[in-house]
């Protein structure tokens, strides 16, 4: 199953340490917008934009690009980037991996799969990727690191009742 990156999410991703447990379930894939994303944030010194950037560069995630990012750019009135990856997740026919509540609803409208870093972090959870314990200071982290805190007390509870 191929997981496409949108900015938000592979910073969150790389941030919490997520990338090597998903990459046991999913191939990743993202755009050259994105791509380009990461470097300016890898040149700014952002640490979690240079972890993206070494997966890109070892191949761990591999860029592609949408040949319809134009077309959903004009209808949704999108930045190129953001277009880019609605694009490709409708044409690899993949999970797009974004926080970014505009996208969702997109993503709602059109009918392509959309999952978000506290849904992978579940997903984990629930093939027994993280105990209990390790998933509840994975969410922890995930607030300090500016993540909507309602989100994760939800999952918390979850965790915690075993659903």
């Amino acid at each position: 199953m191929k997981l496409i990156l949108n900015t938000s999410s592979s910073l969150y991703l790389a941030k919490i340490g997520l990338m090597p447990h998903l990459l046991k379930k999913f191939v990743f894939v993202t755009t050259d917008e994105i791509a380009d994303e990461m470097n300016n944030g890898q040149l700014l010194g952002f640490k979690d934009a240079r972890i993206i950037m070494q997966y890109i560069t070892d191949a761990r995630i591999q860029k592609s690009r949408a040949k319809k990012t134009d077309t959903v750019m004009h209808e949704f009135h999108l930045h190129r980037a953001d277009a880019s990856v609605i694009a490709l997740a409708q044409e690899v026919n993949g999970f797009l991996a974004t926080e970014d509540r505009q996208i969702e609803k997109i993503c709602l409208i059109t009918q392509t799969k959309v999952t978000n870093t506290a849904a992978l972090l579940y997903h984990l959870w629930k093939h027994k990727e993280f105990s209990n314990e390790q998933t509840l200071l994975l969410l922890d982290l995930l607030t300090r690191n500016g993540y909507n805190k309602e989100i994760c007390l939800k999952l918390k509870e979850k965790v915690i009742g075993g659903t």
